[in-house]
């Protein structure tokens, strides 16, 4: 019989620490079947009480963090602010205005990077810090639109290198919709879709616009007409979700 140790060493020392990320690095084949399944049911869920300061520390520390991690800190902080206990209220404040400060002079040192030289790649990073910036600020409205509107600008004064549709465009549109800026948003999948009528995740565009404007018909109308042109696992199964290709959902 295998070492019972054995199955719990993962391929590359990658240690999950939510039930997601367990998931993930499973069907990416970083971790074995058993150890996905210890992990899965003995990771203490990052954002249940009592919280683990621990594991908050750990994550503060790393020089940058995904966006579900972030949205995950910010729930938790957003949570102690409203506790009596004064010190983790002053945690809380401190750890946000930390990550909100770090991705500020991020921004700094890219923008001046991109004065010298404009790449796609440096504008791109520019931009996620701004997604970044909102997502910690998502419960102060005023400050969440406006990291958002200073990426919008961002896009447009570097628009003529930002043409790739799965990088530039669909973030872009997705940026609009969080703006609730859906005229604009219209206008820029009509132009992305003359230059790209094949893309997939651009015709998904068009379903979701529909499904946040309240046309909910139109959604599987539409997903119906182009369903022929999708060819991603993921899509198909979301065109099952509105009953096309032979499936229907419930």
């Amino acid at each position: 019989m295998e070492n019972f140790r054995k199955l719990f060493i993962t391929k590359t020392g990658f240690v999950p620490r939510t039930q997601a990320q367990a998931l993930k690095a499973y069907l990416e084949d970083i971790i074995g079947s058993e150890y996905y399944t210890y992990r899965a049911v003995n990771i203490h869920p990052l954002l249940e009480e009592p919280w683990d300061f621990q594991e908050i520390d750990r994550l503060l520390a790393k020089p940058d963090l995904d966006l579900e991690t972030i949205q995950i800190l910010i729930t938790i902080f957003d949570k102690m602010l409203q506790l009596p206990d004064k010190e983790q209220a002053l945690f809380a404040a401190e750890s946000i205005n930390a990550l909100e400060q770090r991705y500020l002079n991020q921004i700094i040192s890219l923008k001046k990077e991109a004065e010298t030289k404009a790449e796609a790649d440096t504008i791109r990073t520019i931009l996620q810090k701004y997604q970044y910036l909102a997502a910690i600020n998502k419960n102060r409205p005023l400050l969440r639109t406006f990291y958002l509107k200073e990426a919008q600008l961002t896009f447009n004064q570097y628009r003529e290198i930002l043409t790739d549709p799965q990088k530039d465009l669909i973030p872009y549109i997705s940026l609009l919709f969080d703006l609730e800026s859906m005229e604009e948003a219209r206008q820029e999948i009509v132009s992305a879709l003359k230059i790209h009528p094949r893309n997939e995740k651009l015709h998904f565009i068009v379903a979701e616009f529909n499904f946040r404007i309240g046309h909910f018909r139109e959604v599987g109308t539409y997903l119906n007409k182009v369903y022929r042109l999708i060819r991603d696992a993921k899509g198909k199964d979301m065109c099952s979700f509105w009953g096309i290709g032979g499936k229907t959902h419930g």
